[in-house]
């Protein structure tokens, strides 16, 4: 009894040793490993805390240098309002700041975390032009933010990334994406007249959150091209994934063992998670036997489908994970780009009149009053698509 006492005490103080072991190594080791590996190369970089990195330096300098104005300065040049191109200062003032004192390449942490900053342009483009499956994107978006992207095309990487971009990239070839043209017209058009309702009930002058209702445009023509006659659905889905958005982005990222803890922010980010795979699930079991419909949801669905019985999906992925995972990334990629995109060309236009007036005149000798067409974009020049 004794010698088995000893055999079992023995056991479970070598699991505790072996398990602190790799807690020190994942916290402290490994982190400090990656930084060296750089600093042997000259890049340097803010020294970080052991838990929390430079977190907490990285608001320190945000709240600095906020900012106290808007996009568009009020100055007056030659009678025209001046637009601030150089907006990186503003939102990322962290990276100008270090980018000042440590050069174009340096690197911080966020928690555990590693990162690595480029702002070379010639080194971007040298990146940017690897096709190599090992240089992807970093595993932090598929854990830390893991409920909003899960595995998806966004977050994945080397061959499960390449197979999920086999079966979604066709749907976005340009033949394609021409069928939807009509859609987004239709749904632009109904933005407008609700504009004209606004200003015609106000007396011609109203304040509209142009960037509000830009973020519901792009939501609505996200969810007629993936969910076709059930886009209510889709856009029931998105509401809760914009609100899942601004929960996980009220938390840090990289803490060690943060987003496992039971507290108040993570129960809700847990709750909602269910709630958006349930909901897209449901859908997807609807539609499931329907073959009249072949919207961008119904299409992944088949490939998904077919791909998962040949084998090809790795162990831990079905085709229904895969399925809700990239409804998941169609959405966050396309909504708040597109958004931000059309936002963007409307300030600019507002503050360059006299391309304003270009650009109407070409839509309206082009399109006449119709609505624009595929075919016709073409013949654009000063709106080029």
């Amino acid at each position: 009894m004794i010698l088995a006492e000893k055999i079992i005490l023995s056991l479970f103080f070598g699991g505790v040793f072996m398990l602190l072991l790799q807690l020190l190594d994942a916290l402290l080791l490994k982190p400090k490993r990656r930084r060296l590996k750089l600093q042997k190369q000259g890049i340097r970089g803010p020294i970080p805390s052991l838990m929390c990195g430079n977190i907490a330096e990285l608001k320190r300098i945000q709240l600095q240098k906020r900012p106290t104005g808007g996009s568009v300065e009020e100055n007056q040049f030659g009678g025209r309002s001046v637009v601030e191109h150089a907006w990186t200062s503003a939102v990322f003032p962290h990276i100008e700041q270090w980018r000042r004192e440590y050069g174009p390449t340096f690197m911080y942490s966020t928690g555990n975390i590693q990162i690595l900053c480029i702002t070379d342009p010639g080194m971007v483009k040298e990146i940017s032009l690897r096709t190599s499956l090992s240089l992807g994107k970093p595993s932090y978006l598929s854990t830390e933010r893991g409920p909003l992207l899960g595995r998806g095309i966004l977050s994945s990487n080397g061959p499960y990334w390449d197979n999920q971009r086999k079966i979604i990239a066709p749907e976005f070839y340009l033949e394609r994406v021409k069928g939807f043209v009509t859609l987004m017209a239709e749904s632009t058009s109904t933005m407008l007249k609700t504009w004209e309702s606004k200003a015609e009930n106000w007396g011609g002058k109203v304040e509209i959150r142009v960037d509000e209702d830009l973020r519901s445009l792009s939501a609505d023509i996200i969810s007629r091209s993936c969910f076709g006659s059930n886009y209510a659905e889709g856009e029931k889905i998105f509401s809760k994934l914009q609100t899942l958005q601004m929960v996980m982005s009220r938390g840090n990222i990289g803490i060690p063992g943060l987003r496992y803890l039971p507290n108040r922010h993570n129960r809700e980010i847990w709750r909602l998670e269910k709630e958006i795979d349930s909901t897209i699930l449901e859908l997807v079991e609807r539609r499931s036997g329907d073959t009249c419909d072949k919207d961008l949801l119904q299409l992944i669905l088949s490939a998904a489908k077919s791909y998962g019985d040949n084998g090809n999906l790795p162990a831990d992925i079905t085709p229904n994970k895969f399925i809700v995972d990239n409804c998941k990334n169609i959405y966050f990629a396309g909504h708040e780009t597109t958004a931000i995109s059309a936002s963007w060309c409307l300030m600019l236009l507002a503050a360059h009149p006299e391309w304003q007036a270009r650009a109407r005149a070409e839509v309206l000798e082009i399109c006449g009053l119709r609505l624009p067409a595929a075919d016709t974009l073409r013949s654009l020049k000063t709106v080029s698509p």
